[in-house]
């Protein structure tokens, strides 16, 4: 009798066992299907890309890493390589003559891209774009670089303007600057006072739209760095007393 009940409950077992198999089969299978499809989904949308630049040493350096999409979760360490334009090495060794010891602390972006998406330009890159702008003149020539070693004189008025700008985030400030540099005014204390009046008036635009916007703060903190460059600027003294 024992024999008989071994042998009518082996088939099922033996069903069992090849169920279970499958099933262990097929969730491997969807697991190896799942990582290779979460693994093309990082390559493509979870790589992201940009450069970012230190207005304190006048260097600027390239960065990419992966992540997890969506989340933006990073899943790979950074990597970074330097792509400091000629041009800002000129500034910075032959113009402003700076030599920064340690190194930087505040980046700011440049540029940004994730996946396949379109590149998305950050403030920074308004000084950038004049930094690698090429003057057509041959292979690797810097425009602004060319024009600082023919117009020392403006230059030395020019960088520290830019310099200054930079370390304050207010790039958007810089392209009427380069505009006004590059109409060719003759002399240095002609391109100085242009120059001082416009940014004058720039910060008298941009302190009055920050506060029209809400932006108390903001305000109040562009109003400190314009009256520390024009203290005798009748509209920012305006501004000051109704603050």
């Amino acid at each position: 009798m024992s024999t008989s009940v071994s042998k009518s409950v082996q088939p099922g077992t033996s069903t069992a066992k090849k169920n279970r198999k499958i099933k262990n089969w097929v969730t491997i299978c969807a697991a190896i299907l799942i990582c290779i499809v979460l693994g093309l989904v990082i390559r493509i949308q979870g790589h992201v890309s940009g450069s970012e630049f230190a207005p304190s040493h006048l260097v600027r350096r390239n960065f990419s890493f992966y992540e997890i999409p969506l989340f933006h979760w990073q899943i790979t360490p950074i990597r970074r390589s330097d792509s400091t334009p000629a041009t800002a090495t000129y500034v910075k060794t032959a113009v402003l003559k700076k030599k920064p010891k340690g190194s930087p602390n505040n980046w700011h972006l440049v540029t940004l891209t994730r996946g396949l998406s379109e590149t998305t330009n950050a403030d920074a890159h308004l000084l950038m774009a004049q930094f690698d702008l090429d003057d057509g003149q041959g292979k690797n020539s810097a425009y602004w670089r060319t024009w600082s070693v023919n117009n020392p004189q403006q230059a030395a008025v020019l960088w520290p303007i830019i310099h200054r700008l930079a370390q304050r985030e207010l790039y958007i400030l810089m392209p009427r600057i380069f505009a006004t540099a590059d109409s060719g005014i003759q002399t240095p204390t002609e391109l100085q006072k242009i120059i001082d009046q416009q940014l004058a008036d720039e910060y008298l635009s941009l302190i009055t739209d920050m506060r029209e916007a809400g932006e108390s703060n903001i305000a109040a903190n562009l109003l400190n760095e314009a009256l520390s460059d024009y203290p005798n600027h009748a509209g920012l003294k305006r501004l000051s007393e109704n603050n």
